[in-house]
């Protein structure tokens, strides 16, 4: 697999799994091409099911490991956007503490912030351009941080304490949720598992129709329903480790999008 080629074109993410099943597809054929050729050519030819056995053992390793680290990066990912959004109605609403020209100041310089992290996964092209909007959203969070300590100074005597305490906490604990976010943002296992699991899969599918042929148990409507549970597999597991790219990112970023109802957009 090109990583070089996806890296600069992102967008072909989403053909993963196809990629996959049909590589699955094509060593289960090929296997079994291979069978009723050796059937052909001698008169017995044996399998040896403890060595299949082990083989189809190590697959099934692989895809539960890949599946569980998918999932929890997955649910990892789901906690830091709840706590984004938990955060940002806390900043916004404890901006009463403010001058009233800095509460405007900050209240737009929230929804500025929004709107990138919403736009950050958006349509990426390539990782180039990732970076940028990464970087870019880097600058709007230091400019952020910059004009909140500014603000929280100037706050009215009256509010000057909880400005300190309560607004300062609030807007740490917003910069530090989107700093995570921007640290786990390429966070992914190594390329080298996928390729594992793309060598063990495919090799499973070559013996599944080399024994097919071997034994003379040629059931297709059996290896039709393997191949359709092992790509839905595929679909499941790529679309928990890049949900940004395999996943409606409305659902994804629901608790976002409805802070941004309540924040409004800015002007």
């Amino acid at each position: 697999m090109n990583y070089q080629l996806i890296s600069n074109h992102i967008w072909l993410v989403k053909y993963i799994p196809g990629f996959f099943l049909f590589a699955i597809a094509l060593f289960l054929l090929i296997g079994w091409a291979f069978g009723k050729y050796r059937v052909k050519r001698s008169e017995s030819v044996t399998i040896r099911d403890s060595l299949v056995t082990a083989i189809f053992g190590l697959s099934a390793l692989v895809l539960g490991f890949t599946f569980s680290s998918a999932n929890q990066h997955f649910n990892d990912r789901l906690a830091g956007i709840r706590t984004q959004a938990l955060i940002l109605e806390n900043t916004d609403d404890s901006c009463r503490y403010l001058a009233a020209a800095d509460k405007i100041a900050v209240k737009k310089l929230l929804k500025v912030l929004l709107e990138k992290r919403l736009a950050l996964y958006q349509n990426i092209k390539s990782l180039g351009q990732f970076d940028d909007r990464i970087a870019d959203f880097r600058r709007k969070l230091i400019e952020f941080n910059e004009f909140m300590t500014l603000a929280i100074a100037r706050a009215p005597s009256e509010n000057k304490e909880c400005a300190g305490k309560i607004l300062s906490l609030h807007s740490g604990q917003l910069s530090d949720a989107f700093k995570a976010e921007l640290l786990n943002a390429k966070n992914h296992p190594p390329a080298i598992i996928e390729g594992f699991l793309l060598i063990l899969l495919t090799t499973g599918a070559l013996l599944s129709g080399y024994a097919m042929a071997v034994k003379k148990e040629d059931d297709w409507f059996l290896a039709a329903i393997y191949l359709a549970l092992i790509g839905f597999t595929l679909v499941v597991i790529f679309s928990l480790e890049i949900p940004y790219q395999l996943m409606n990112q409305g659902l994804i970023n629901h608790e976002l999008l409805e802070v941004q109802k309540l924040m409004g957009s800015p002007s």
